[in-house]
């Protein structure tokens, strides 16, 4: 019956396809003990909190993302069949999710399955168990989602100058998102789990813009030592532009040296304040312990928790990262400072040893002396 009931709902999941960048449903979710209480009434879909903590809970997260409308059907997938059976799971026949889990778990691997089925039912069952071995049994979250290609805009602007006909529809503003994944596809990603926090004195006044929503369309200028990283946002009906300055050296390795924020009239550049994220091409920059911050007289912009990379070579994912943390931090110096406490109690204690003096005369029975007493 659990058999039926797994090839019933695979051949929804077949069926289903959607045309967004972000992840698209129906989602089947397997392998964390938390998805019992995930077991939903038909017609109902996961609300925010729920999935959330889901998320949170997970030690990682893996999304295996199908990027093709061809049936997903049981009996060419026997290895995932077994997977998915073998874990508690669920299934969810929503187009979207609430929320989505790069925002709530900093263990998220995306992989894009690819190829022949047989080699995507190997590849999914191969990868997910191996994050079971590095996280435990039941601490590791799998989804199977969808993603197709997204609009290219350009289209839209083509169009709008063309006179309209009667059976034309006027064009509408380009759609926003509301995480903080900002993806020029094959190019860059910056990632961070905050919005940025723009201040910025306007019209002789400070104001405090958080940037909530993005365009869809980021675009990266690539050079042969510089790029920068356009990002458009909606700040009160109105477009506001960040564009990340990076420089390449000739020893290959990349850092970020400023920001330059367009808004109405304004232009303003703003330098990077601090350590720069500096790694080499090919690699990501990753740090939760201190933000970004840009600052130029009285702007500034401040990004938190944050993943960046540019140059990405055709890559859709972050490469392995460089981290902000240096190697003198508060737990290596108390572990410094506990060893060498204990090193001096043991060099004392072989001091001592080395210390001690064994006499070089032994009395035997031929040497040792008779004596008498004498009471009178």
């Amino acid at each position: 019956m659990k058999m039926q009931w797994f090839s019933f709902l695979i051949v929804f999941l077949g069926i289903f396809s959607f045309s967004n960048c972000s992840l698209s449903g129906p989602y089947l979710m397997w392998g964390h003990e938390k998805l019992n209480d995930l077991k939903l009434p038909a017609l109902i879909e996961a609300d925010e909190q729920s999935l959330s903590t889901l998320f949170t809970e997970a030690k990682a997260v893996v999304v295996f993302i199908r990027n093709n409308t061809n049936r997903l059907d049981g009996e060419n997938y026997p290895k995932f069949r077994q997977l998915v059976n073998e874990n508690a799971w669920t299934y969810l026949p929503q187009h979207t999710l609430a929320v989505e889990p790069f925002n709530y778990n900093t263990n998220v691997e995306v992989i894009n399955l690819v190829g022949q089925t047989s080699q995507q039912d190997t590849e999914i069952v191969a990868l997910f168990k191996d994050s079971v071995t590095i996280y435990g049994e039941g601490e590791v979250l799998g989804i199977l989602a969808y993603r197709d290609e997204e609009i290219h805009y350009m289209y839209k602007r083509e169009a709008a100058n063309e006179e309209p006909t009667t059976t034309s529809i006027a064009p509408t503003e380009e759609p926003t998102e509301t995480n903080f994944i900002y993806r020029a596809p094959g190019k860059a990603i910056l990632y961070t789990t905050t919005a940025p926090l723009l201040n910025m004195e306007i019209n002789d006044q400070m104001h405090t813009l958080a940037l909530m929503e993005h365009d869809k369309e980021i675009t990266f200028d690539d050079r042969n030592d510089w790029s920068r990283l356009n990002i458009g946002f909606k700040v009160n009906n109105t477009r506001l532009r960040l564009r990340f300055n990076f420089t390449l050296s000739n020893y290959h390795y990349w850092s970020l040296t400023a920001v330059e924020v367009e808004y109405k009239d304004i232009r303003n550049s703003l330098p990077l304040i601090g350590e720069e994220p500096v790694a080499p091409e090919g690699f990501s920059y990753r740090c939760s312990s201190k933000p970004l911050f840009f600052r130029s007289e009285q702007d500034n912009l401040t990004i938190h928790d944050y993943q960046i990379q540019p140059w990405m070579n055709g890559f859709d994912r972050f490469s392995d990262a460089y981290h902000c943390v240096g190697f003198v931090t508060v737990p290596i110096l108390s572990g410094l400072f506990v060893s060498t406490i204990l090193i001096g109690l043991l060099f004392l204690g072989i001091l001592a040893i080395m210390d001690i003096k064994t006499p070089n005369k032994f009395e035997t029975s031929r040497s040792k002396q008779l004596t008498f007493t004498v009471q009178e």
